[in-house]
């Protein structure tokens, strides 16, 4: 929101990339952006450590709470390709899985109008409807057997948009009646498809295309009768307004935030992406009022003087001329990938598959200013890491990177689903830092494949990866 030719294994600092379906919940109370970059410890204490339900390897994929204690997220498919929804009655204290779907494709995203009434929507052909707090889940009617649901705007129990981005199939649908029925409100295209949606309310909202050299950024303000393309305005990651004329966006740029004082017309940019020690960068935000925003990116962190890694939380409490950070424990240092609150006092935010943090009382009591930075700007990998491709699902190429902390022998190989070896991408000794190599799958068929890393023969990690013809 990503040839196999060796010129394009190099090492990289770029830690600045999007990770849809890299997952930890923290829980946080504040549209702030924290990030910590100046002390080895978190005096404020002001975060918990949460855990995950087991989820086989999968990952969360978007997560929403709709108070304190009820709180919903979806996820990707894990080793039994399995995608679920989870629930929590308790303000994340306990997870439990309410339902799993075998299928082709894992679910994208999820939105609830209240506690009762929400959607989930799934990169095949599937979106699921509950009324009772997803104890029951229906299926919708589809609107034209498309595949590739990628994005969902929810505005009453009712009301629902979707977008698509398949060939000749994709486009905008709009259904009244909680998706029984659907109106086209943008004509499907060949390339280029919406695969993000935003409404405001029923007459004015956004769509784009994301993060490519031909995005977009079109608005209408006649419930999707029209669209207008606004120049320069680019497709974005994370969005939300207050109302009709300001809001907030993340991009996949050095302009990393922006804001928007007359409907989107218009941007300014409140954060600037960086690379080093610290890193900065938002894929992932909450906006709690006009003052007040929290942020978060699984790269994002600060390396300390005695080499130990410290992942960190974006804040700023006026509407972006300065930021801070936040340190949460170091019982519960994780890679934090997305955030949500219910109120400004409650939030949530998750990295990994297994644990993560919230607040009662706003994140910690102190905010480190980002002038807190060390000099030392070399960024030396401590773990071995396998990424998520990107994009997920593909066609045909796709991005992996990984992450070695010492020079060794190092073998990138795909696999289908089978378990026979079909490519073999990296076989070559490397020096530690981090790498990132193009798969192209021009060859291949459409279906599930999977891609593992080993260190001098030592099996580290496996993912999988879904093409889409």
């Amino acid at each position: 929101s990503y040839k196999k030719c060796e010129s394009n294994m190099k090492p990289v600092l770029k830690i600045f990339k999007p990770d849809r379906l890299s997952t930890f919940l923290f829980y946080l109370s504040v549209l702030t952006f924290f990030i910590a970059f100046g002390f080895a410890h978190n005096p404020g204490g002001g975060w918990r450590e949460q855990f995950l339900p087991d989820l086989n390897g999968g990952s969360i994929v978007d997560i929403t709470f709709t108070d304190s204690l009820t709180g919903y997220a979806v996820t990707s498919a894990g080793m039994e390709l399995k995608s679920h929804i989870i629930k929590t009655s308790n303000g994340g204290e306990n997870w439990l899985i309410i339902k799993s779907d075998s299928a082709n494709g894992p679910y994208t995203k999820c939105k609830f109008f209240n506690a009762e009434t929400g959607y989930a929507s799934m990169l095949d052909d599937k979106l699921y409807k509950t009324t009772d707090g997803g104890n029951t889940w229906m299926q919708t009617n589809n609107p034209n057997s498309f595949t590739g649901y990628q994005d969902i705007s929810v505005l009453s129990e009712n009301e629902v948009w979707m977008c698509f981005d398949s060939p000749f199939t994709g486009g905008v649908y709009r259904s009244t009646d909680g998706g029984i029925s659907w109106e086209n409100k943008y004509p499907p295209q060949l390339s280029n498809g919406p695969d993000r949606i935003y409404m405001i309310n029923s007459r004015i909202g956004f769509i784009s295309n994301g993060e490519n050299s031909q995005s977009y950024l079109k608005k209408t303000t006649d419930a999707g009768n029209s669209w207008f393309e606004i120049p320069n305005g680019f497709g974005w990651i994370e969005m939300n307004f207050k109302d009709s004329l300001n809001g907030w966006r993340v991009l996949f740029s050095v302009n990393n935030v922006q804001k928007t004082t007359n409907g989107g017309l218009n941007w300014e940019t409140i954060l600037n992406a960086q690379l080093g020690n610290p890193n900065i960068g938002v894929l992932n935000f909450d906006v709690i009022n006009d003052s007040i925003i929290w942020g978060v990116y699984h790269d994002s962190y600060i390396i300390f003087p005695n080499n130990s890694i410290r992942w960190v939380i974006f804040k700023t409490t006026n509407n972006g001329l300065t930021w801070g950070y936040q340190l949460p424990d170091t019982s519960i240092n994780s890679l934090y990938s997305l955030i949500d609150f219910s109120d400004s006092q409650h939030g949530w935010s998750y990295s990994s598959t297994v644990n993560g943090a919230y607040t009662d009382k706003s994140g910690d009591s102190v905010t480190y200013p980002l002038t807190s930075v060390f000099n030392n700007n070399t960024i030396m990998p401590i773990e071995i890491k396998l990424y998520q491709n990107y994009p997920n699902p593909f066609n045909p190429e796709t991005k992996i990177k990984y992450m070695i902390p010492k020079s060794g022998l190092v073998n990138l190989n795909v696999y289908d689903i089978s378990g026979k070896k079909i490519k073999e991408l990296v076989n070559q000794r490397q020096a530690a830092g981090e790498y990132e190599v193009v798969f192209s799958a021009v060859d291949l068929p459409s279906g599930v494949y999977f891609y593992s890393l080993y260190t001098d023969d030592r099996f580290t990690e496996t993912r999988k990866m879904i093409l889409i013809r």
